[in-house]
């Protein structure tokens, strides 16, 4: 059983109860984000509320709270009546998603190449050099979205990363999805090292670009599987 224990927080009386019940369903939205993502819950895999509770020993509110952002997200679908399903993968949703990441996606590296400090800057590049060794597929899937993850930060626009992480967690669990339905014996190295110079040398025209082809390329990855695994 996954147990997730309460902070002492230093509240009036009156709202101890609405914090904490926003503070649980935080970290069970963090939890399912994850099971969801890394396929945990296969696509149209039922969900069931009550379980969630006995076996995240939470109440139910926070669980449905967290379900309804998830359904918000596009990572599981509600049926009245019917019941909570983790989403469909498909290549329609692999086409949606690449056309919007490749504008955000682009901004953010473009952003990320003009705001960030000279701190970030150099170890965004000694991380895209020690990436582009490692060979085992998880921890290059991981590598890449640390990778993104630390662009979105240095972007500084809180909005803009809200649709990154939300529209990157889409493409994560597709990635993960191909890669459990058909795994590469010889997987690509992650290079990231000419977009890290970019963003180094404060090019933000030229990091927008290799952000929008490597988003593309994946993109295009990802369909060839999709392809592979529905034949």
């Amino acid at each position: 059983m996954t147990t997730i224990a309460a902070g002492a927080a230093m509240l009036p009386d009156s709202d101890k109860a609405a914090k904490s019940e926003e503070r649980f369903s935080d970290k069970v939205y963090g939890i399912l984000l994850d099971r969801l993502v890394r396929l945990h819950y296969q696509p149209l895999q039922p969900l069931n509320e009550r379980e969630l509770t006995t076996e995240l020993d939470i109440g139910l509110a926070p669980i449905r709270e967290a379900l309804r952002r998830l359904e918000g997200e596009h990572l599981v679908v509600i049926y009245p009546r019917r019941g909570i399903f983790a989403a469909d993968i498909g290549l329609r949703d692999q086409q949606s998603i690449k056309e919007i990441r490749l504008e955000i996606e682009g901004l953010a590296a473009s952003l990320a190449a003009i705001r960030a400090t000279t701190q970030e800057r150099q170890s965004l590049m000694k991380f895209a050099e020690k990436l582009v060794e490692e060979r085992d597929i998880s921890l290059q899937i991981a590598g890449d979205a640390e990778f993104h993850r630390r662009i979105y930060r240095m972007a500084r626009n809180d909005y803009l990363a809200a649709m990154l992480t939300q529209n990157f967690n889409l493409a994560l669990r597709l990635w993960y999805f191909c890669n459990q339905s058909a795994p590469s014996q010889s997987p690509e190295a992650v290079d990231h090292r000419p977009l890290a110079v970019a963003i180094l040398g404060g090019d933000s025209e030229a990091a927008r670009g290799l952000m929008r082809a490597h988003v593309a390329h994946d993109s295009d990855r990802v369909r060839d599987l999709l392809f592979k695994s529905a034949g």
